[in-house]
């Protein structure tokens, strides 16, 4: 046994404080429990944000080594400038290439924006925890690293690589910037690459989408649309023992530097925080302290605006302003890439900037000779990590809404809470652009700006000072909405979120009359997000199978992992009618007893599971949200739509495709996703239950190849991620969790396999809060890494 781990049991067998024990110096205790957690212990916060920049440099250091890389502007020297970025930016049609995402940090770089946010004061710029954080994380990633050295890092994808390297307390800054500007401009840097002024005569290229289609949906200028999660905050008249209890599961990537990271800080009398944060930032995004437990999901605000631009006679790089001409401001940039014959050279472009911001060019947003198109965003600043911090240390679900109110500074996350004493919250605490319904009816005056407005993007007349963002009294920024005119719910029963408006977070209790860029109102929700509401409302009314009226903790845990189907509620018995009165083919009518026997479940063993995604899949997206019978009652959110119009000839047709698809491949009609969704990992291959949101599946799982005939639907993308279910009691926080992909994305870790497989299961760990519990751990090891000399 670890002689620490004998002496730190001895000392707790004893009742000594570990506390008292582990702070004589100026170091920090590293305590790593089973599935590869740290519980990192330190007496201030330099300290502890040291011992988590070790911890995970030890853990991950080649998930993230690359994103220093992307942050800095040097993709194009070491992975060369044509190749497409692995950032997780999402990219539009096309992915963006190396060269395109270092001319963008390189602007980052020239403008120092970094400095900018240093040099400011609080609320604006780190506070001095978060100050001490930061420095603490880099200089415990480069401890790690000069102890181990490059050549011998254990995860192969990275060792000896000549990009992986010490850190600075800037390139956390930067990689928090990057998270901010996760769905705003970090994911147009493709369209500010391409912007260019036109040759003479150019003519606009602007796309024209039909009414209602997903064209404009799917392109990056009409707001990116990440994975998603759910969240659920139960209070005082929802929970068996009347306290807060929290479900968390942000919808994230699978692999790569947007991993979460599950940890425990620990700085004795100011901070005790349990959760997951991001690769690269140090602070917990989400999960609990000893009185507070809070989540985040995918927030409806626009973080952007685009301002068409009036060019002057004669100039296509001046446009007007108030009837006076404006010259636009060259910005260019150089970066080094990588030729074919590994020699390095520069290569260098021009962003064009204008006082709203820099402009840009795609197939809606065409430069011409009398028009062009800039974005103002709310979105490159790293005050959420002040933000971040306080809610670490939050008591009490309104000192969790103070830090909101006091930085506003989260990109692009609701918040929702629950606490010990019983009580819920839901606010959207981010920075959002100050523009009203009233400018909206004055400056969205272009065809295309009201094409986009029926996607909830606001394309503004960029020639007149009127149509400029307000400013409110309580916000901290010009430019952007203070608290009073955002969403907020705080109740004693729930609230909830996937990703879906703030409008139906609890039905009872419907929010309306926000401004349209905050979000949509008395619109149809997902099945997700109703799929939802019905496990909440199915068990406080006691007809959901589970005794009771309330929730336990292992009565949430079932409901949300009990990988029913809401589509399938609804269309499954029209849908098997109909099938029994399809002319007979082959496969007919065994797929109709297939689907009518199915559990309407996509677990494991839930024979017709695979039968039945393919007819969803097989019907297009537009047909997805058309085929209801009855149709949307802005009176009842939760229940409408329903039913399926059998009579729409895409329903029968998407039928026959499925059956098709199953038989040409080989796939037995009754075939369960135990054989046909699954993640491999070596030569391990190890099934995933779970499915398709837009289907209403509440346990989203999404590969990114789609369906392989034959095969199924391989590799996990993105779904389910770091799941926590917990509960305040007397005795303190309980919980438990599973991080679907496992701690590390190491293949030659002990954590890479291990809790994919209890993920597999329907399994969980043991959320290992208290000093006992992480004390009395089978596999506890502790390491003690020392502080460099201040």
């Amino acid at each position: 046994m670890n002689r620490h781990k004998i002496s730190i049991l001895a000392l707790a067998s004893l009742g000594l404080s570990f506390a008292g024990f582990a702070l004589a110096a100026p170091r920090a205790e590293i305590r790593t429990t089973s599935y590869g957690v740290p519980h990192v212990l330190a007496d201030d916060f330099e300290g502890v944000g040291f011992g988590l920049g070790y911890a995970f440099a030890q853990t991950g250091i080649c998930d993230i080594a690359a994103r220093w890389v992307t942050v800095n502007a040097m993709r194009s020297r070491y992975f060369g400038p044509d190749e497409p970025s692995t950032d997780a930016y999402p990219s539009g049609p096309e992915p963006f290439t190396n060269v395109q995402s270092d001319f963008f940090w390189k602007s980052v770089l020239d403008r120092d924006l970094v400095g900018q946010e240093l040099r400011s004061k609080p609320p604006l710029g780190p506070t001095t925890e978060v100050r001490e954080l930061v420095r603490g994380y880099a200089a415990g990633y480069n401890h790690y690293l000069a102890k181990t050295g490059v050549d011998n890092i254990p995860d192969a994808r990275c060792r000896g690589a000549e990009w992986v390297r010490p850190i600075a307390e800037q390139d956390v800054y930067l990689r928090a910037l990057h998270w901010s500007s996760f769905l705003s401009s970090g994911a147009l840097m493709q369209d500010y690459v391409r912007a260019a002024p036109p040759t003479a005569g150019a003519k606009s290229k602007s796309v024209q989408p039909t009414s209602g289609s997903n064209d404009l949906e799917s392109s990056i200028t009409s707001q990116p649309q990440g994975p998603g999660s759910n969240m659920i905050a139960l209070g005082k008249e929802a929970t068996d023992n009347g306290r807060g209890m929290l479900f968390a599961n942000p919808h994230w990537v699978w692999h790569g530097p947007e991993r979460w990271f599950e940890a425990q800080l620990t700085v004795p009398g100011k901070l005790n925080v349990y959760g997951g944060g991001v690769l690269g930032v140090p602070v917990v995004l989400f999960g609990h302290n000893e009185k507070v437990a809070w989540s985040h999901t995918l927030a409806t605000p626009r973080r952007f605006t685009v301002y068409q631009l009036r060019l002057a006679p004669g100039s296509t790089t001046s446009y007007l302003y108030d009837g006076k001409p404006r010259a636009m401001t060259p910005r260019t940039v150089t970066v080094e890439v990588r030729g074919a014959d590994g020699k390095l050279q520069n290569r260098s472009h021009t962003f064009w900037g204008t006082h709203y911001g820099t402009v840009l060019q795609s197939a809606e947003f065409g430069w011409t000779d009398d028009t062009a198109y800039a974005v103002r965003d709310v979105a490159m600043n790293f005050r959420w990590l002040n933000q971040q911090l306080e809610m670490n240390r939050a008591q009490s679900v309104e000192q969790l809404d103070e830090a909101g109110r006091k930085y506003l500074g989260i990109g692009w996350l609701n918040t929702m809470a629950a606490d010990s004493a019983g009580n819920t919250y839901y606010a959207d605490r981010t920075g959002v652009p100050h523009v009203t319904n009233a400018q909206l009816d004055k400056c969205v005056n272009s065809d295309l700006g009201r094409r986009m407005l029926e996607r909830r993007q606001m394309v503004l007349d960029g020639s007149r000072s009127e149509c400029e963002w307000g400013r409110d009294a309580d916000s901290i920024v010009p430019g952007t909405f203070g608290v009073a005119a955002l969403p907020k719910l705080m109740r004693t029963d729930y609230v909830t979120n996937s990703n879906d408006s703030y409008w139906t977070n609890n039905p009872h209790q419907l929010l309306e009359g926000y401004p349209l860029i905050v979000g949509d109102e008395r619109t149809t929700r997902s099945l997700r997000t109703r799929n939802g509401l019905l496990k909440i409302e199915r068990r406080l009314k006691g007809v959901d199978g589970h005794p009771g009226k309330r929730f336990t903790l292992d009565q949430l845990e079932a409901i949300t992992m009990d990988n029913r189907v809401l589509a399938a509620e609804l269309w499954r018995d029209p849908l098997v009618s109909l099938c029994r009165k399809l002319p007979a083919r082959a496969g007919l009518p065994a797929a109709c007893d297939v689907l009518a026997k199915w559990d309407q479940t996509e677990n494991l063993d839930s024979s017709g599971a695979v039968l039945w995604r393919r007819f969803f899949e097989n019907l297009d997206y537009k047909a997805q949200k058309e085929v209801f019978a009855v149709p949307f009652d802005p009176a009842d959110p939760m229940n409408t739509p329903s039913g399926l119009h059998t009579e729409d000839p895409r329903v029968a047709k998407a039928l026959n495709a499925a059956i098709s698809d199953l038989l040409d491949s080989g796939v037995p009609l009754d075939a369960a996703y135990r054989g046909y969704q699954y993640e491999t990992r070596g030569d391990t291959r190890i099934p995933m239950h779970g499915g398709l949101a837009d289907a209403g599946q509440y346990n989203f799982m999404h590969n990114k190849t789609g369906w392989v005939p034959g095969k199924g639907w391989p590799e996990m993308y993105l779904g389910s991620t770091l799941i926590l279910w917990m509960q305040f009691t007397e005795q303190g926080p309980k919980g438990r969790s599973i991080m679907t992909y496992s701690q590390s994305d190491n293949p030659s870790s002990p954590y890479y396999l291990d809790q994919v497989r209890l993920y597999s299961e329907k399994k969980s760990k043991p959320i290992l809060f208290s000093e006992r519990d992480i004390l009395a751990d089978p596999n506890l090891e502790v390491t003690r890494v020392p502080l460099p000399a201040r």
